[in-house]
This record gives C-alpha cells, sequence and structure tokens, in this order.
C-alpha cells in the first residue's frame, strides 16, 4: 500500500495552562530571573502538533508531538514529500530515510519530534491496514495493564493510590541559595510522608542542577529513601554526569535520557555507563521505530528503561507493553479536567496504580478540534 498523503497542523491544546508550567519548576532557564518564575514564560512552541498520514487504501494514521509550528513546518515543508508515494512496508526503512534527510541540519530536538511524528502516524496507518491495535502489531502482550508511577505536584492527594512511585518536579535550582535547596529537601520529605515507608519517591530536576548542587542535593535527603534524581544536568555533560555518579550515594539511581532525542543520543549515554534508568520520550525520539531500536540497545547494555510520559501517548503504553517484560511507565499529574490525556483516543483508564493497555483496533484518532484544523488547512487547496 502506498502513502498518498501526509500533513502536519500545530494546535493549541493548553499545554503551557497546565500546572507544572504554570507554576515554579526549575529549568535550565531559571537562572535567569525574567524566566524563573513559570516555564510557560520560555517554553518551546507550546502547540501540539498533529501528523495524517493516508494510505491508497482510504485509512489514515495519526501521530502527536510537540513542538509547534517549527516542527509542523518540518513535516510539511520536508519530510512529506520525501515520503510521499513511497510504499508502507518498511517502516523502518522510512525512518531511516527521514533521519538521514535530516542529518545536514540536526540530529535532535526539533527534527527528531518531527521524524517521531510522522513515524507514529505511519504505525497506526500500518496496523490499522491490518486490522490490529498497535499493540498486538507490535507482537503483542499477555499482560492487561501496567503499574505507574506518578509525576505530581500534590503527593498528598496521590497517598494510597496504589502508586508504584511518586515523582517531585524539583522547584528550585543553584540560582535559588541555600533557601532553595533546603526547600527542595523539605519537598522530598512531604513526598516521603504522603508515599509511606513502601513506595519509592523521586526527583525531576529538568537539567537545572550541576554537579555540586546534585551533591549537596543528595547528603541532604540522605535519610529519605530516594529513589532517583532525573535529569540534574543536561545529557551532554558527561563531566558532571560523572562527578555525581562518583561522588553520590550509589543507592540513589541516576535516570537519564528524557532529551537524549535519538537512538544516537542514547547510545552516547549509555556508553558512558552513568545511566541507571534510561527514560526516553517516544513521541521526541524518533517514535515507535526508533523506540524499539532504543529498547533492545538498553537491553544490551542491561539498563532498564521507563519511557517518559507514557500514559498520554497511547503508543508509547502499547510499546511498553509489547517490547518489555516487567514494564513500569510514567503518569503526569494534569488534574482531572486536562484535554492532554485525550489527544488520540478516551483518557487512558488507570486504577490502583495500574493503567490499561490500548487494545483498541481503530488506533489512534484525534478530537473534533483537531480535524477542524486539518480542514481549515486543506480548503485552499481542495478549492484551487
Amino acid at each position: 500500500m502506498k502513502i498518498t498523503s501526509i500533513s502536519a497542523v500545530a494546535v493549541d491544546c493548553g499545554f503551557n495552562r497546565q500546572s507544572l508550567q504554570t507554576s515554579r519548576v526549575a529549568s535550565p532557564m531559571s537562572r535567569f530571573p525574567r524566566f524563573a518564575a513559570e516555564r510557560s514564560s520560555w517554553m518551546w512552541p507550546a502547540k501540539k502538533v498533529f501528523v495524517q498520514v493516508i494510505g491508497e487504501d482510504g485509512n489514515v494514521g495519526w501521530g502527536c508531538t510537540n513542538g509547534g509550528e517549527i516542527v509542523a513546518m518540518i513535516v510539511n515543508e520536508h519530510l512529506a514529500r520525501l515520503l510521499d508515494g513511497q510504499e508502507l512496508d518498511e517502516l523502518s526503512v522510512l525512518n531511516e530515510q527521514m533521519r538521514a534527510s535530516l542529518l545536514p541540519c540536526d540530529r535532535s530536538g526539533f527534527a527528531m519530534m518531527a521524524v517521531a511524528g510522522v513515524d507514529i502516524a505511519l504505525w497506526d496507518l500500518h496496523a490499522k491496514a491490518a486490522g490490529q491495535s498497535l499493540v498486538d502489531h507490535l507482537g503483542g502482550s499477555d499482560e492487561q495493564s501496567l503499574p505507574v508511577y506518578l509525576t505530581t505536584q500534590c503527593p498528598e492527594d496521590a497517598s494510597g493510590g496504589g502508586w508504584s512511585g511518586l515523582k517531585a518536579a524539583a522547584p528550585y535550582g543553584p540560582e535559588s541559595g541555600q533557601q532553595g535547596l533546603e526547600d527542595n529537601i523539605a519537598l522530598m520529605h512531604r513526598f516521603s510522608a504522603a508515599a509511606g515507608p513502601d513506595v519509592p519517591i523521586m526527583i525531576d530536576a529538568f537539567m537545572a542542577w550541576d554537579a555540586d548542587y546534585t551533591l549537596r542535593f543528595a547528603e541532604g535527603i540522605a535519610d529519605l529513601q530516594v529513589a532517583w534524581i532525573e535529569d540534574p544536568t543536561p545529557p551532554q555533560d558527561l563531566e558532571a554526569l560523572t562527578k555525581i555518579r562518583r561522588e553520590m550515594d550509589p543507592n540513589i539511581s541516576l535516570a537519564l535520557g528524557n532529551f537524549a532525542f535519538s537512538y544516537a543520543d542514547c547510545t552516547d549515554l549509555l556508553r558512558s555507563a552513568l545511566v541507571d534508568i534510561l527514560q526516553p520520550d517516544i513521541a521526541w525520539a524518533g517514535g515507535v521505530s526508533e523506540g524499539l531500536r532504543i529498547l533492545e540497545l538498553a537491553g544490551d547494555n542491561g539498563v532498564p528503561v521507563i519511557l517518559h510520559n507514557t500514559c498520554e501517548q497511547p503508543w508509547a503504553l502499547a510499546l511498553a507493553a509489547a517490547s518489555q517484560s516487567d514494564a513500569m511507565v510514567e503518569c503526569v499529574d494534569r488534574g482531572k479536567e486536562s484535554p492532554l490525556y485525550s489527544l488520540m483516543g478516551p483518557r487512558p483508564a488507570i486504577a490502583v496504580g495500574q493503567v490499561a493497555i490500548p487494545r483498541d483496533p481503530a488506533g489512534n484518532h484525534p478530537p473534533p478540534h483537531v480535524m477542524a484544523a486539518f480542514a481549515v488547512v486543506d480548503a485552499p487547496m481542495k478549492e484551487n
């Protein structure tokens, strides 16, 4: 079956209005006072990018990623013409073509978000053509649900929820001095009290810290059972990560890879032997095809993988269920009314710390306002 059309639109789905964006959360921009208070003050283009791939049989595959108009432009002006008219058979080859075509510009960031959006749509179309859910198309799973850890700002509300862990987003970095450090430590005591003795707690530093600050924090929470510190520095700062791993309590793991946007980025990290838990995001790191390669790579290196922000991504849930044994996934607490959990179908069913594995052969299908956005873009073309 041939691909007859690929297109993308950027749609405001409220990402920059959810609480993790509008409250103080540490980031690489925290050292600049103008941008310290809210992530939304500086975050990359925040519109979600929806990708539509149409096959000659009339089926439509859907993908979704981040990066707003920048990523939509890469899809529409570059990737679409590469894949238009190609056979939908070897998805890994199509993915390789997209990545290779972008190498002169980038192998990471927005480029790989664009590749991911198209790749996810291609897998969705491929599964629909076979009349299968994506999890079955990837090999199936005997499990009905997966255990979930929760990233939240309200640990007390999550207490006793059956979660496999509770993770905090660090509010402060080195720019906030000793008081900020003490506040971060106090936050972990809140998480520990809410989680109870048998539920792990973790913290995400979102690349806002440096080696010395991370080590001071680790000393400050030595009386707590903190399972991991996530992305304390940029993944490219191997010197800082080496110092952290060498001097930090070995019982605290380093979780890295949210911002490793490809197999190549993950290879660099794993080669350093600093990664205790790898956490790539399928909607950023090249999609399902690249995700399969990364999972195999991590397995060969004996490093566990927890896919980033899994519960907002039905394709990531399917990949974890079909391709991992003893998988655990992440849910980001957006509140009960957030639309970010229903951008490609019904909100995932989560109960007692378990999320149901999506098994609908109808696959991805965006909400009406996204379909309307595609109709507006297509209208001038039809008139001409």
